[in-house]
């Protein structure tokens, strides 16, 4: 499995935001924490205090305290989008009262909207974009396995090799071109 690209995942979360404060912010929230759609859906208000949310994993994963992030681009400030969108909820009430099912369905509806190809329209697509993504800039498996909850480093493993791939299918691709009259 692919990661998407940065202007992927920036058309996905536009086509997200102008549908909804919501859905941005559950695709937001999967991509920045490294979250499974059924970890999405299970928010509560609670679990975001000050500038921090708790992070609660599923199949016996990490719990985890991870900072709100904040970004010069409003596409990627969960922030300012996350606070002002709790300041509505009342009580320890889900953020986002839908099933894990209608999830799939709002990030595969606006990834078709955002043009990214079949295989890029899941919600388990954002927990490995930030992987990669932490994988590419750090080299540091430690890293990926905190941001994403991974209770064996051997879960963590997977974006080591998935980025080394990747790298060697793009050199075999200039080496390839690089021959063409």
């Amino acid at each position: 499995m692919e990661a998407l690209s940065k202007p992927e995942l920036l058309a996905l979360l536009k086509a997200a935001k102008e549908h909804s404060t919501r859905n941005w912010l559950m695709i937001l929230l999967a991509y920045s924490h490294g979250l499974r759609a059924s970890e999405v859906v299970a928010i509560k208000r609670d679990d975001i205090k000050e500038e921090f949310f708790h992070v609660k994993r599923k199949k016996r994963s990490l719990v985890s305290r991870q900072s709100l992030h904040r970004d010069a681009n409003s596409l990627l400030d969960e922030h300012s989008g996350l606070l002002d969108f709790i300041a509505s909820v009342r009580g320890n009430q889900r953020l986002f009262p839908v099933s894990t099912r209608q999830f799939q369905r709002i990030v595969k509806r606006h990834a078709e909207e955002a043009g990214l190809a079949p295989n890029k329209r899941h919600p388990h697509m954002l927990k490995h974009t930030m992987g990669a993504e932490i994988y590419e800039k750090t080299k540091d498996l430690r890293l990926v396995r905190m941001r994403l909850g991974h209770k064996r480093e051997a879960s963590s493993l997977i974006y080591s090799g998935r980025v080394a791939e990747q790298a060697a299918n793009a050199q075999v691709e200039l080496l390839i071109g690089s021959d063409s009259v």
